[in-house]
């Protein structure tokens, strides 16, 4: 029996088969724009969104622009890929202001909150965990075996566990084992059963997310120090740390900075960081003066 997929999405890219390098997926919702489309409330002013009125989570812009450009002295454009919590309705007005941004992206899926909301689905017009797994095989099974992922989310929803989760399946996760995973985190039926299918059909390889960013979207201090998930302030950490690991170029830090400046961070906020991402991170210290005024 064939069910719904309460979702849109797009993948404008066929990378080489033995193409090893990385591939970055982002959550836009709190990641990259702070939308508010989890909520009835947000629903309801879709359609009166433009895309001169979205904002921006302060440094995401720089961030992303850095990453797509890699580390090199070429362009490397980086592979790119969104999934959002946000409805298809807005496919448009996000775009324009991806656009406005200069962020160039490859693909991007949207969830499909009024088929939900028609198939009186309510409990996962808010819940992402089936939708967000469910995207991230599909995109997997477009791409290349050996890419190495990095995925950036926040803390509001369930990015961090979800990004785990499609690591684990990449790596072997499946059937009763799975089935009781998904049922365990609320996932419907007709989710779980096109998951099961796409995990069944992807090859066995070792987990390709090589490292997890959370952005602190709900105020709360992340505590935890880096490994694999890295919980982070702002995205001044989170830039640092990519830089560390080599896959962006020094003056990225020195940009996002600039922006988070501009945006209303002061001197001593961004000490308390910058001295965070050397205690809990376990950044360098000599990074530290490329986010010098």
């Amino acid at each position: 029996m064939s069910h719904r997929v309460f979702m849109e999405r797009s993948n404008e890219r066929r990378l080489p088969a033995d193409y090893r390098g990385e591939v970055l997926l982002w959550d836009i919702d709190k990641t990259y724009l702070d939308t508010h489309f989890s909520s009835w409330r947000g629903l309801a002013r879709i359609p009166f969104e433009l895309a001169v009125d979205k904002v921006t989570v302060p440094g995401s812009v720089p961030v992303l622009r850095a990453l797509r450009r890699g580390a090199g002295d070429e362009i490397a454009l980086t592979p790119l890929y969104f999934v959002s919590g946000s409805p298809p309705q807005l496919r448009g007005v996000v775009e324009q202001r991806m656009n406005l941004d200069a962020v160039q992206f490859d693909g991007i899926t949207f969830k499909d909150q009024f088929g939900l909301l028609l198939a009186r689905r309510f409990a996962d017009v808010k819940g992402q965990v089936g939708y967000k797994l469910q995207a991230l095989l599909r995109y997997r099974s477009e791409l290349p075996d050996g890419a190495r992922w990095l995925c950036f989310g926040d803390d509001v929803e369930s990015d961090a566990e979800v990004f785990t989760r499609f690591g684990a399946v990449c790596a072997g996760l499946r059937g009763g084992e799975l089935e009781r995973l998904l049922r365990k985190e609320r996932v419907h039926p007709d989710d779980r059963r096109p998951i099961l299918r796409l995990a069944e059909e992807l090859p066995v390889t070792a987990d390709p997310v090589e490292r997890i960013f959370i952005h602190s979207a709900t105020g709360k201090t992340p505590t935890e120090p880096a490994g694999r998930v890295v919980r982070t302030r702002s995205y001044l950490q989170t830039i640092l740390v990519l830089c560390q690991m080599g896959k962006v170029r020094p003056d990225a830090v020195t940009a996002v900075a600039a922006e988070l400046r501009r945006r209303g961070h002061d001197e001593a906020r961004m000490e308390e960081e910058l001295d965070d991402a050397v205690d809990r991170l376990g950044v360098e210290v000599a990074l530290l003066e490329l986010a010098a005024r």
